[in-house]
């Protein structure tokens, strides 16, 4: 059983910061389960663009609000903005590029399958690097 308490995480290599977020990595690849559980801060203010080409994100809001828009590959929106606020779940099934906006701080429950590292932030392109298929383990 592996047992966290989200204290303990703050000063750890397990919390990553970038300019517009800061992620909690409750569980990472190294424990085996085949995804990875994060708590993620989304900054108040910011937008963030974001490609998980290499993986898929199921997101579900515990505080705040902001919105989610699909974008395509130039940046331009493809769609209407999805409100978001506590309650809301959405799933990247189809590795869909999309801009993260944060009204207020945003607080988000993220799963990511495959699972991450741990230490990822967003490349250029607003992905992160593919999961290391060497290294990764298989679900126990």
């Amino acid at each position: 059983m592996i047992v966290r308490h989200f204290e303990d995480i703050l000063p750890s290599s397990r919390a990553v910061h970038a300019d517009n977020w800061s992620s909690f990595r409750l569980l990472t690849r190294d424990d085996g389960m085949g995804f990875s559980l994060h708590e993620t801060w989304i900054h108040p203010g910011t937008q963030t663009h974001i490609w998980y080409k290499h993986h898929f994100e199921a997101v579900y809001c515990i505080e705040g609000e902001g919105e989610i828009e699909l974008v395509d590959g130039e940046g331009r929106g493809n769609g209407d903005p999805i409100p978001l606020k506590p309650g809301v779940m959405y799933a990247l099934d189809a590795h869909d590029r999309h801009l993260l906006r944060a009204h207020t701080r945003l607080r988000l429950i993220c799963v990511f399958n495959p699972a991450l590292r741990g230490d990822e932030t967003h490349g250029p392109d607003g992905a992160y690097a593919p999961a290391d298929n060497h290294d990764a383990e298989e679900p126990r």
